[in-house]
């Protein structure tokens, strides 16, 4: 079995979010161990597969989340939604969704879409140690950037299987996460709130959810997305198709 090497334990965690608090403008924001932000692709979703990304993230909030007693927060439900509210400075929607991620103690949201809506606020998620949980749909082959520390877990029918991802979150609610390395893996860890154990959480996940592992497979086909309106191009260059 290869040795697990503890980089950050619970006990250094705190002074470690702390200075991470400070050097983001965010102190003050408490970690609530029973929330997860939850991203979703907004900005270059098309329009006709905007719905589909709002059953699945209703059915996670609601099927998945819920039973497992976590409260979730939605970005397109809040007032600084891209969609919503166009009026706001960068700098705001920056600072106001990485409290919101800092906020949490999960991380959990769908990979199906080339904008995914969740790449700024995956290495967010990933450096203040959160518990990062992807979804990743087996019928849709995405990119392979895809960060360490994260537990990817797959799915054929999310709808008829949101009751498992939801025992999926009960069992993650039982570890303190930290961070270390499973031979010269980087990994999220978690250290078992009963018995101290520390464990590797994608492997312990796979452990006891084999039939929810993420395998990445080349021949599965990428969604292609076509541009409504790709004459901005032209436009911004002064040029003529």
């Amino acid at each position: 079995m290869t040795p697990i090497k503890v980089l950050l334990d619970p006990s250094q965690r705190q002074k470690y979010l702390d200075r991470l608090l400070e050097l983001d403008g965010l102190c003050g924001v408490k970690e609530d161990p029973a929330a997860a932000y939850c991203p979703v692709s907004l900005t270059s979703t098309p329009d006709e597969l905007k719905e589909v990304v709002r059953i699945r993230q209703k059915i996670l909030v609601e099927k998945a989340l819920h039973p497992a007693g976590i409260t979730a927060y939605d970005p397109e439900s809040a007032p600084y939604s891209p969609d919503k509210n166009l009026d706001a400075r960068p700098d705001k929607i920056y600072a106001v969704d990485s409290s919101k991620i800092v906020g949490a103690r999960f991380f959990v949201g769908h990979n199906i879409l080339p904008s995914t809506g969740a790449g700024v606020e995956a290495q967010k998620a990933t450096i203040y140690n959160r518990v990062a949980v992807i979804l990743m749909d087996k019928n849709i082959r995405v990119s392979r950037m895809q960060p360490n520390r994260t537990i990817y877990l797959e799915y054929t029918n999310f709808a008829q299987q949101a009751p498992r991802f939801a025992e999926v979150f009960a069992f993650l609610r039982r570890y303190e996460p930290g961070a270390g390395l499973n031979g010269s893996l980087p990994v999220l860890l978690g250290f078992e709130k009963s018995t101290g154990k520390v464990v590797d959480l994608e492997e312990t996940a796979y452990k006891y959810f084999p039939d929810l592992q993420y395998r990445y497979d080349g021949k599965i086909p990428a969604l292609k997305l076509r541009a409504e309106n790709p004459e901005l191009f032209y436009e911004n260059l002064q040029l003529k198709r």
